[in-house]
């Protein structure tokens, strides 16, 4: 079996949907026709499609391909459920996102008044606020891995599901590196080292500065990482 077969097999699923010529249960025992009226019965089709797109990737010498599916539903259709399932979860964690990543940069602005500031637990608050911050964003993550895991690979909620959680965790490795540094030049200002905090200082506005440049490629994928 080649995935040419496996194309043909979903072809003719799509054609027989489409057309309304058969109808029928996902039952694999009727893969090619229906015992009562000899019609084809659709959704086994493309079961039978699904099936032996995951058997063939798993072969030897498809693990690109197999890697370009891994997280994802292993339905080549979404079911109503799976898509409400998605959209319920996308939403949650894209809202999350969009909070913690808004709280990251925003920490920056406090970070460079530290030194200004007189009161100790006020200067490591600072640090603090922007791990809660990080925190939000790996919980995101975790949340679109769940919808990820409602969605086809072939779909375009698998498109833009795909092409968005890349991005998130380059932004996330941003995150925790600015954290680091944020620690390392509250430390430095407590010190009295005020060339160990401007260094420290700098390395949060680079961390912060990549996260920037990064964000607007999800808001490519998606309207809903606009900023509103």
């Amino acid at each position: 079996m080649n995935l040419v077969v496996v194309k043909y097999c979903l072809l003719i699923g799509a054609i027989l949907a489409s057309t309304a010529v058969v109808t029928g249960p996902l039952n694999p025992q009727t893969l090619f026709s229906d015992p009562k009226n000899g019609e084809l019965a659709a959704d086994s089709i493309y079961q039978f499609g699904s099936d032996a797109f995951y058997k063939e990737i798993n072969q030897s010498g498809n693990e690109y391909m197999k890697s370009g599916t891994e997280g994802y539903s292993q339905a080549l259709l979404p079911t109503d459920k799976m898509e409400q399932t998605y959209r319920e979860r996308w939403n949650t964690g894209v809202t999350l996102f969009k909070t913690g990543y808004k709280g990251c940069v925003g920490a920056l602005f406090e970070l460079a008044a530290v030194p200004q500031m007189t009161d100790r637990d006020e200067k490591v608050a600072v640090c603090k606020g922007m791990r809660v911050s990080r925190n939000e964003m790996v919980r995101s993550l975790d949340i679109l891995t769940e919808a990820k895991a409602s969605a086809t690979p072939g779909s375009s909620q698998g498109f833009t599901i795909g092409m968005a959680m890349p991005r998130i965790e380059q932004i996330n490795a941003e995150a925790e590196d600015a954290e680091i540094a944020c620690m390392q030049a509250v430390v430095a200002d407590l010190d009295h080292d005020p060339d160990g905090f401007a260094r420290n200082l700098q390395d949060v506005s680079d961390h912060v500065r990549e996260m920037r440049r990064i964000y607007p490629e999800l808001k490519v994928v998606s309207n809903d990482f606009d900023e509103n």
